[in-house]
């Protein structure tokens, strides 16, 4: 369980995209471990969403991801997605009525490698129906109240979060320490010195990464995006690879059974024309 009280589940998604199962976090860390399996899911890829609950069973947070099960129903070993740390990256998506959640899907993702790895629920089957399934409790989750959303959520998020709220209401900002102070009422930068102000947030937020170009992150973006790409690609044709072969060699068994079975037979035709008398 996460610093601060909220608890961890993981939901289990149909091709569908409904919710077929549900278990503990740490139920999930088992499979991942290999000391369980998930035989009905044997051989395929499964939609998954890992979500925190905080105060009054309201969701805060959810990653769409998606993990490989193999023939014998253990989860793919080489699985390492950080699904804390992109929960407490996402940005918010809808407000289910307890306030906003953060959610990390294939096309709000905020590292933008990890996408390939991620899926998109449709709108009427994504955060509201995970809403609904821990509403309905089977787990016997904790219905606590001293959750609070700052001991999860890194603070580095939450003042991301408190720039753009404030942005979209022209207040203006001065770096004290590592904190964005608040200047409104006070005077207003204009022009270059607002310019090289927000110049300066991007960097106090997001380090060197925000003395970048616009047209840099793009590039980058699509570079890393590529590469990932690339990768899910190579994974694919190595797993259609696996399968031919396996083919393969099932369809020569067959073949050397379908030979075996018309000698058994040929036997069997010559033993009984001993016993009519006719050899």
């Amino acid at each position: 369980m996460p610093n601060g009280g909220q608890q961890e589940v993981v939901m289990l998604f149909n091709n569908e995209g409904n919710v077929m199962a549900e278990m503990y976090f740490s139920t999930f860390e088992r499979l991942l471990n290999g000391d369980n399996t998930l035989e009905g899911h044997a051989a395929s890829v499964v939609k998954a969403a890992y979500c925190v609950v905080g105060n009054g069973l309201a969701v805060r947070g959810a990653v769409f991801f998606l993990f490989s099960v193999n023939e014998e129903g253990y989860v793919d070993p080489s699985f390492n997605l950080p699904l804390r740390y992109l929960v407490q990256q996402a940005g918010v998506a809808e407000d289910l009525g307890q306030g906003g959640v953060r959610k990390a899907s294939r096309g709000q993702c905020p590292v933008p490698w990890h996408a390939v790895n991620l899926w998109e629920p449709e709108a009427d089957k994504g955060l509201t129906q995970v809403q609904s399934r821990i509403y309905r409790n089977k787990l016997k989750l904790k219905n606590s109240t001293g959750c609070r959303d700052e001991d999860f959520f890194p603070p580095q998020a939450r003042a991301i979060e408190l720039s753009a709220a404030d942005s979209r209401q022209d207040v203006d900002y001065q770096l004290q320490g590592n904190s964005l102070v608040n200047l409104n009422g006070e005077d207003a930068l204009h022009g270059q010195d607002k310019t090289q102000l927000f110049a300066a947030k991007l960097t106090e937020v997001f380090g060197d990464a925000g003395k970048l170009s616009l047209q840099d992150l793009i590039r980058l973006h699509a570079e890393q995006l590529e590469q990932a790409k690339m990768q899910y690609r190579e994974q694919v044709e190595a797993q259609q690879m696996s399968y031919l072969d396996q083919l393969r060699c099932a369809r020569e068994e067959i073949h050397e059974l379908k030979v075996e079975l018309r000698q058994e037979q040929g036997r069997s035709r010559r033993l009984q024309q001993m016993l009519r008398g006719d050899i």
